[in-house]
Formats: structure tokens, C-alpha cells, sequence
């Protein structure tokens, strides 16, 4: 079975659920979903138990059924076991770390319909509040450049662009992924600077699934060659950018001196592509910038690692 949630305006679903394994019609409309924009959250009800998956393996003619359903699993956002032997079955594949348990009202006592239902909201709303720099509008990510602009700056000043007009949902995605990236602080400066009374939202105490190897950024170094090796060694946040950003404005760069010693550290290319993406995320002037933006192949790649820093 194939049931759909928190559709769009579009009325294109943002999640879909899957319920049930080994039928290939109904996998393959979750994966066009997919190739849509829409997520996956996938409730076996018992069909991935060990027994069941061992006897598929067993038949040479369905390898490839036991292949996409394995493929179903991986590109969940989360599987939903009815019970802690369920889970753990799915753990021991080791298909998806994402697992999370509900019981199933229609045949058990121990939850009420009710009680399905609410658990079964939040895992959405979990799955909605994750990565949410894919879910953004072209508004919503000009409003955080600006944002960061003036956060950054300190003076409303600097910032000459109009500022978009976004709705609540667009703002929960726009602080939601700032907290990730540890720019909380900044955005909300910036927003008062700015005199825009954003809705209150307490990201700090959102759930959202992130990559296994999610870690929010450390203390950084201070000064721009410092910055750059850190960042050439990622993994990239949107929190480097910002400190680069700062470093470059703060008045005691000699662009010069600074080349020399990137060309030196064979960091100046990559120091150069930084910029090109720099302008991009903070709006940093030109009149900040000590070396000739690039944009090529190997910038886009790091535009790609900044987008990929949170993808499940």
C-alpha cells in the first residue's frame, strides 16, 4: 500500500509511506516520488524478518526482487518497525540506521489508534525538519544571504537588496538548517538588524534525522590562511563561510602578503573558488574580496559538498 502526506501546493506528496515489502509496482511509484522531490518512509509490517529475507535468497528468481527492495529501504528517510524484535532485525541488515518503532493499533493493545497516529505525525514532521536547505525556496535562500549579510556586518547599510517575504514554513527550514550549520546567532542578529520579527522558533529542540558522521562545527581559526586549510580539509559548513567572511572584513588583510602566502601553501586556486562561493552565501562585497574570483568545475564541487553536508 502507498499512502501520501504533506503534499505540496502543487499537489506533488513531500513524503510518501510505504507499506509492505516485495511489490515492485509499488516501489517503483515511490522511487518516481522520489525522482520528484519527495521522501521516503517505508514500514515493512514484518516483511524484512530474517527468516523471510533468507528464503528470497534462496530463489534465484527473485535476486533482483531482494536487490530493489534493498534499495527501497536505503533511500528511506526512515524505516518504521512495529516492535523491538522488528527493529532490530532491520538493525542486523544494516540496510538503513535510521529505524524508529511504533506499534501497530490494529493488532495490539499496548497503543491506541490515537496514540499510532501522533507518533506517527512526529517521525514526518521529524523527516521534514531534516536537510532542509533542499527544501528551500530561491526567497528563503536570498533572505538568509541577506540575513547573513547583515549579521555579519553589524549595519543594515550594507544591505541594499529587497528583502523577500516568506511565509512560517519557509522560516522553520531557513533557522532549522542555520542552527545545523551553527549560524543560529548570526541569522537572528541579522533579522533584528534588519527589523524583521521572524516566527519564534526553538531549533535547538527540533528533532531531525542527520548523517551519521554529523558533527557541528568546531572552533575555528581567526585568521584568513588559517581558515582556508581548515576548510580545504573539510568537511565544509555554511559556519566556515561566515568566519571567512569576517576574517576578510575585519580590516587587516594586506592582499598581497596574503596571496604570497596561499600561493606558497598551494592554496591560493582553492582560496580563489572560495570566494566565487563566498559572494554567493553572505553577499560579500567586492571592495573585501584580495584575490580575482573562480568559478570553475572544481568550485562547483564545493558548492556540492556545502549542499551535500547535511543529505542523509
Amino acid at each position: 500500500m502507498l499512502q501520501e502526506r504533506e503534499t505540496t501546493g502543487d499537489g506533488r506528496p513531500d513524503i510518501v509511506h510505504v507499506h509492505g515489502c516485495w511489490q515492485y509496482k509499488t516501489v517503483r511509484q515511490a522511487f518516481e516520488a522520489h525522482r520528484q522531490g519527495a521522501r521516503i518512509v517505508f514500514t515493512p509490517h514484518g516483511g524484512l524478518e530474517p527468516w523471510i529475507v533468507s528464503e528470497r535468497r534462496l530463489s534465484e528468481k527473485l535476486c533482483k526482487t531482494l536487490l530493489w527492495q534493498r534499495r527501497l529501504v536505503e533511500h528511506s528517510y526512515v524505516v518504521i518497525a512495529q516492535g523491538a524484535m522488528e527493529a532490530e532485525a532491520l538493525r542486523h541488515l544494516g540496510w538503513n540506521p535510521r529505524i524508529e518503532v511504533i506499534r501497530n493499533a490494529v493488532i495490539t493493545n499496548s497503543i491506541t489508534p490515537e496514540a499510532m497516529a501522533s507518533h506517527t505525525k512526529e517521525i514526518y514532521r521529524k523527516v521534514m525538519d531534516s536537510n532542509t536547505l533542499e527544501l528551500m525556496s530561491q526567497d528563503g535562500r536570498q533572505l538568509m544571504k541577506l540575513l547573513l549579510k547583515a549579521g555579519i556586518t553589524g549595519d543594515r547599510r550594507w544591505v541594499t537588496d529587497d528583502i523577500p517575504a516568506v511565509d512560517e514554513q519557509e522560516w522553520r527550514r531557513l533557522l532549522i538548517y542555520a542552527d545545523h550549520e551553527d549560524v543560529r546567532t548570526v541569522i537572528d542578529l541579522g533579522a533584528r538588524i534588519l527589523g524583521i520579527n521572524h516566527p519564534y522558533i526553538e531549533t535547538a529542540l527540533t528533532s531531525s534525522y542527520l548523517p551519521t558522521d554529523y558533527q557541528k562545527p568546531k572552533p575555528m581559526a581567526h585568521d584568513v590562511v588559517g581558515l582556508v586549510a581548515e576548510m580545504h580539509h573539510g568537511p565544509l559548513t555554511l559556519r566556515h563561510f561566515v568566519e571567512l567572511d569576517r576574517a576578510l572584513r575585519n580590516g587587516h588583510v594586506e592582499d598581497d602578503l596574503l596571496n604570497d602566502t596561499l600561493e606558497e601553501k598551494r592554496l591560493l586556486k582553492y582560496f580563489r573558488r572560495l570566494l566565487c562561493v563566498l559572494t554567493e552565501l553572505t553577499g560579500i562585497d567586492e571592495g573585501f574580496l584580495p584575490s580575482t574570483p573562480v568559478d570553475d568545475r572544481q568550485t562547483q564541487l564545493i558548492r556540492q559538498q556545502l549542499t551535500n553536508h547535511l543529505r542523509i
